[in-house]
């Protein structure tokens, strides 16, 4: 019987949520086994400093091969796999496989602004054109829709008057980094209540 619970984080950027991820594993009590990257990124840098494995995929490959790369390289102990700004659209097969173990952070109150090309400045550009009063952001389960698995946690960020998407944007990723721990945390209890 294993004790950790262990984490693969897969990224794409700078690496931010990835590293709230990390900072927050003592307390709670799982280990960040892996960081998959698809890209050379700033998160490869902050894996490095906190000794955590990395691993980056090959772009060149066809998607399919490329989800096979990843699948291969994900340790067969994960408990959960933490997309935090990982840009590829998962494959449909390694959504089933890791059905209720897989979660994503999006800077959005699901279902509003999610979906196919909704990431990065341009959803705080969709927010702040639609006029809406609130931002924010999701952590969800991932499966075969885009921004589609069950919602796990919200928090709302009340949009200021004159604030620009980049700037919207940056409070909301502090709220992503806060918000994707709590979720671990969470899932973390769910499954030791299963296991008892």
């Amino acid at each position: 019987m294993k004790d950790d619970f262990l984490v693969t984080v897969c990224a794409s950027g700078g690496g931010g949520n990835f590293e709230a991820v990390v900072e927050a594993q003592e307390a709670l009590g799982y280990r960040v086994n892996l960081l998959i990257v698809d890209r050379a990124c700033g998160a490869i840098d902050k894996a490095g400093k906190h000794r955590i494995p990395c691993k980056q995929l090959d772009r060149s490959l066809p998607a399919a091969e490329l989800f096979q790369e990843m699948d291969r390289a994900i340790p067969d102990d994960t408990d959960l796999i933490v997309l935090a700004g990982f840009f590829p659209i998962i494959s449909a097969e390694l959504c089933r496989k890791w059905a209720g173990r897989m979660i994503n952070t999006h800077p959005s109150l699901l279902p509003r602004h999610g979906g196919k090309g909704m990431y990065g400045v341009r959803v705080q550009e969709a927010v702040l054109a639609s006029g809406d009063a609130m931002a924010g952001c999701t952590v969800h389960y991932v499966d075969e829709r885009i921004d589609g698995g069950e919602i796990i946690l919200q928090q709302a960020v009340a949009i200021n008057d004159q604030e620009t998407a980049w700037e919207l944007g940056g409070r909301i990723f502090l709220e992503e980094n806060r918000l994707l721990v709590e979720a671990i945390g969470l899932i973390m209890r769910k499954c030791g209540e299963a296991d008892v």
